[in-house]
């Protein structure tokens, strides 16, 4: 029998426990299913195996790879899979980095990008499925049955519909901000000022704090925290599968995105119940980013922030470990290839900023965890240092299904990492694009610039404090020929000012 994480094992990395497990069969939120054919039962082939994949917004990758945060599934989850060290997306925010995800595509440099309705104007934001066919539009086209679940705000909303189409079953959880209905609860003020930092308040993220904390009361039970409703619809999508195999799913859960909102059991994991300056900012700052000394952030609020997004990580991981618990009670884990990552990380204070900061490319934002564990125990608990990438996903699950990938999907296949053998591409340097700033890193530098080479800034990887350009300029023209390089004939695209 292929080897696979035992139920109890999963049961006791995510604490479920049997009273935990009866929460597990809740209805659903939102569906869009579509219609006609394509919505009835199809056969796919037979004996063929599944595959989830789980995306997971914001999570650096030193929270699962080192000890900053509990995460106790995740661990366990390393010592039957794959595990790449050095994985960095090529695009990033959120949607980018999904973009990659699905297609399989590089976005980097974002060349022809335009302004979409319910989109963030800024360069990288465009639809997801803009980039050619998704790879499970693919596997849906040879019999697989198709399904995303998210709690995503950006994939809900209306630009994002004719994606959600491309399923066979969507199911959307709602309460993330922007909202896209308007809640009903009132919040008053006092509830706001515990939660928001004194610089913030009357500030236009003032609102979207009242939004948050009227979709999500803090009297709810843990069952009813994003992290574990995304998971939760997530089995009762794997229990409708289960007749319909073989199937791919890809559940994308938004959190460790702030705010950093997590049962009160974990964060007394992690400090004092009581907090600090009678605040518990679970958004510290107005989204993507901001810097700490102007939003007049103390050093014991910083601290508190750090311990809620640790608690956070921690609540995910939690609710990961019933979800695979799930898939193994079932009878799938022995067929199901599994894949987690992150589209990026987050800055809890490095370098002067919380939060997403396109001219702070450093690790702590670009560095995710990465991890693909197939149902036969290949390469189990073993790690690699291939310059992994998000849009290495859909060749690598599409090859492991049996696949030829298809040309329009440029990333690399890991595929042949499972069986001991380097990839067909060799990478010794990667590079990146958000917004309108690019980076380039050979795993001794790092060269961040913006977009038309004009603010170029270079660090020792590790020691990413001191900009090194004025006395390293051999290292500065090396990685930003590697920038170019990457971009093509066409080179860099230029973003109007």
């Amino acid at each position: 029998m292929p080897p696979e994480l035992t139920r109890r094992e999963l049961i006791r990395a995510g604490g479920a426990g049997a009273a935990g497990l009866t929460l597990l069969g809740a209805a659903a939120c939102d569906r869009d299913e579509p219609s006609g054919a394509a919505a009835r039962r199809r056969h796919g082939p037979s004996g063929a195996m599944n595959v989830v994949v789980v995306v997971m917004d914001s999570l650096r990758a030193d929270h699962i790879y080192g000890p900053r945060a509990r995460t106790e599934t995740m661990d366990a989850f390393a010592r039957e899979a794959l595990r790449f060290t050095h994985a960095y997306p090529e695009g990033m925010p959120t949607i980018p980095a999904r973009r990659a995800i699905m297609s399989g595509r590089r976005t980097y440099p974002f060349r022809g990008w335009r302004e979409y309705r319910d989109l963030p104007p800024q360069p990288g934001w465009e639809p997801v499925g803009v980039d050619g066919p998704m790879f499970t539009e693919f596997l849906r086209r040879h019999g697989w049955t198709v399904g995303y679940v998210t709690d995503n705000p950006h994939l809900l909303l209306p630009v994002h519909r004719r994606f959600r189409r491309r399923f066979d079953r969507v199911e959307l959880v709602d309460g993330q901000v922007p909202l896209r209905r308007r809640p009903r609860r009132r919040v008053s003020t006092i509830e706001v000022d515990r939660h928001l930092p004194r610089s913030m308040r009357g500030s236009g993220a003032e609102p979207r704090m009242v939004a948050y904390l009227a979709a999500n009361p803090r009297s709810r039970r843990e069952e009813q925290f994003l992290a574990a409703r995304v998971f939760r619809e997530g089995i009762g999508w794997i229990e409708w599968a289960r007749s319909r195999q073989p199937f791919a799913l890809v559940v994308d859960s938004f959190d460790a995105h702030e705010p950093w909102d997590a049962p009160r059991r974990l964060i007394d994991l992690y400090g004092p119940r009581r907090p600090p300056d009678g605040v518990e900012p679970i958004q510290p700052f107005p989204t993507p980013a901001g810097r700490y000394r102007d939003l007049d952030l103390s050093r014991s609020l910083l601290r508190r922030m750090r311990q809620l997004y640790a608690a956070e990580v921690t609540l995910i991981d939690i609710w990961l470990g019933r979800f695979l618990a799930r898939l193994s009670d079932l009878g799938l884990a022995g067929n199901t290839l599994v894949v987690l990552v992150s589209d990026h990380g987050v800055l809890l204070g490095e370098y002067g900023w919380v939060g997403k900061r396109y001219s702070e490319m450093h690790e702590e934002l670009t560095h995710v965890p990465l991890m693909i564990r197939h149902p036969q125990g290949k390469a189990k608990g073993m790690t690699s240092r291939y310059y992994a990438s998000t849009h290495d996903i859909g060749p690598t699950v599409l090859s492991v299904l049996g696949h030829e990938p298809p040309r329009h999907m440029n990333g690399v296949d890991l595929s042949p990492l499972l069986d001991g053998r380097p990839p067909a591409t060799r990478r010794t340097y990667r590079t990146a694009c958000y917004n309108d700033h690019v980076s380039a890193s050979d795993g001794r530098w790092l060269l961040i610039s913006d977009n038309r080479g004009r603010e170029k800034r270079l660090y020792a990887v590790g020691s990413e404090r001191r900009d090194l350009a004025a006395s390293h300029p051999v290292h500065v023209r090396r990685l930003w020929r590697m920038i170019l390089r990457d971009a093509g004939p066409k080179g860099l695209p230029r973003f109007r000012e």
